[in-house]
């Protein structure tokens, strides 16, 4: 739990950092666009939505600026190999009775996705339909990963299929809040898009 809250932490100021300038880039993309009905609950979603990518990004490929806790692997900076994240945390939980690698390696690649796939829906119309939104995912977890090849962090298939994972159950997510709350799917939404 300490490593979690060391992350959250460390995202923090990268946030704060990055506010100004996604509030002045959204002001900018607006009155580019033209948009006259301005959905005050999308504005505020979208921002939301780029702050958390802000802070994804911070942990992720700015490692130059990184400080946040070391995640020991068992494996070199680059696995090929798919469900290896299943040996190396049976061995770390069951022979070294240590479960941060499950926690940060397995349920937080699950769980940092999972706002993207419930905020992306949410937001834009465009990717109402799952297999769009997990395909976004996905390609936001390649690129992390393919940036990662270049700098002293590990770089693993079995991140793209679990940071999918937990797209898809943001997905999830998504659909029962929807359902839950019919006009959840319209609010949030731009209103000329």
């Amino acid at each position: 739990m300490l490593d979690i809250l060391s992350y959250i932490r460390e995202m923090l100021p990268y946030m704060v950092a990055a506010l100004p300038f996604i509030l002045l880039a959204r002001f900018g993309y607006n009155r580019i666009r033209g948009v006259q009905n301005l959905n005050l609950l999308h504005e505020i979603g979208a921002v939301a939505f780029l702050l958390f990518m802000t802070a994804l990004f911070s942990q992720t490929i700015l490692t130059f600026l990184y400080t946040g806790p070391i995640v020991t692997r068992s494996f070199a900076n680059l696995n090929l190999v798919p469900f290896r994240v299943f040996v190396d945390n049976y061995y770390a939980i069951t022979e070294l009775r240590f479960w941060q690698p499950f926690i940060i390696n397995f349920l937080g690649n699950i769980v940092i996705f999972m706002p993207i796939g419930f905020l992306v829906p949410l937001l834009w119309r465009a990717f109402n339909r799952f297999w769009k939104t997990t395909l976004f995912g996905f390609c936001i977890s390649f690129f992390i990963e393919t940036m990662q090849l270049t700098q002293a962090r590990s770089s693993d298939i079995d991140d793209l299929w679990l940071n999918t994972t937990g797209t898809m159950l943001g997905y999830g997510l998504y659909v029962v809040a929807k359902k839950l709350i019919p006009q959840l799917d319209t609010t949030f939404k731009k209103v000329n898009s």
